[in-house]
């Protein structure tokens, strides 16, 4: 019957559509299974529709808190194949939106803490599960959390990582990089001062010079910084010298790399490679800006610490063999509860992330259960 449940509260959550910007059936969902638990309930509104709901399990001694962070927000459905809100089972697979990422993990954070409701008494301190939205956009949820203060020894972020521990992540900057050239009629050869014959030069210098510069920076678990070349725009018509055209990059960045010397770097790049006839810029874009002006920092969570230690002991318990530890690829809430709020966390969830965002979204049914197990005894491990 445990094990029914289990199934039965993910296949509810994932038949709530809850597309980013749109959570509140999801956060009201969450909510009344919190209170059918017996949790204390805390519920605040970051927006119209986009509740932030706590679940909040007290032990029967005073000690440290841990800290459950899952989204409630999916990935848009436009492309996906079938229903995205009617899950199905087969082949020990759950499919639908949201199954992976992340409902799957805060599926497995509100069962673990569901069934330690009978041996709090045994708990010293408390588990925090946090129910956030807008993980997928701006991550104004958890950003929240720590504008509100919340405070905890350690967090764990259900996003899907195979049940790895991942405790280091690269940070992630938008930069708009502008060529400014002359508008002229095009009857006589203008290639110096058209911005976007000038972008061609830049691009073509960054793609040679970045990765050889970028390779001498080498982080034990992240490698090297990434960029990637993902918008273009310019020019106004064909019979038009093009004035002005933006490259929006996206830069995965290193702990211990600084903005300025980044940006620096692109403009040396930038203004050796073009025509002293154009102007060139470099400064942050405003696509996907956080508010308030937070940045997506890298983070890293040392080896030794003790959330670190109780993941790799519960999930040897659970599986029979020490989780791996390592960096995850992709950036996630756990940065700003690293760095913002103060709170060592790590990503540590079921399921493949590549299959997150997908036209088809599925979660391992047996990866989803026993990470409710190693939740469960990490919250004993820690608390206990």
């Amino acid at each position: 019957m445990e094990m029914d449940e289990d199934i039965r509260l993910l296949q509810r959550l994932v038949a709530i559509p809850s597309v980013s910007g749109a959570e509140q059936a999801m956060g009201d969902a969450v909510e009344a299974e919190f209170r059918n638990m017996g949790l204390e309930v805390e519920r605040y509104e970051i927006g119209n529709g986009r509740p932030v709901v706590l679940g909040i399990l007290r032990g029967g001694r005073p000690g440290p808190a841990l800290l459950f962070d899952g989204h409630t927000d999916t990935h848009p459905v436009e492309d996906y194949l079938g229903d995205p809100f009617e899950p199905r089972i087969e082949n020990g697979r759950l499919y639908g939106r949201g199954a992976v990422d992340m409902k799957g993990g805060l599926a497995a954070m509100m069962r673990a803490a569901g069934r330690l409701k009978s041996c709090r008494e045994k708990l010293a301190g408390s588990l925090i599960v946090a129910a956030v939205p807008d993980e997928e956009l701006l991550s104004q949820g958890t950003a929240f959390l720590a504008e509100l203060g919340v405070k905890a020894q350690a967090g764990i972020v259900g996003e899907p990582t195979g049940l790895k521990i991942g405790r280091a992540m690269r940070g992630v900057t938008h930069i708009d990089l502008t060529v400014t050239g002359t508008p002229k009629h095009t009857s006589s050869w203008s290639g110096d001062e058209n911005a976007i014959v000038q972008m061609g030069k830049i691009l073509a210098a960054l793609d040679r010079e970045l990765p050889e510069r970028y390779g001498r920076r080498w982080h034990e678990l992240l490698g090297t910084p990434l960029f990637n070349v993902g918008l273009i725009r310019g020019g106004e018509k064909p019979n038009v010298v093009a004035q002005e055209c933006t490259a929006t990059l996206l830069r995965r960045d290193l702990p211990g790399e600084v903005q300025e010397q980044v940006f620096g770097e692109l403009l040396e790049i930038a203004e050796k490679a073009a025509s002293g006839a154009c102007k060139v810029r470099v400064e942050e874009s405003p696509i996907q800006r956080r508010p308030g002006g937070g940045k997506r920092l890298p983070m890293e969570v040392e080896r030794g610490n003790r959330i670190v230690e109780v993941l790799k002991e519960s999930t040897r318990q659970v599986t029979g063999a020490e989780a791996e530890d390592g960096m995850v690829p992709f950036w996630c809430d756990a940065s700003i509860l690293t760095n913002e709020a103060g709170i060592p966390t790590v990503v540590f969830g079921p399921g493949d992330i590549a299959c997150a965002h997908s036209r088809e979204e599925w979660i391992d049914l047996g990866q989803y259960r026993d990470c409710i197990e190693i939740y469960e005894r990490a919250v004993l491990g820690f608390l206990g």
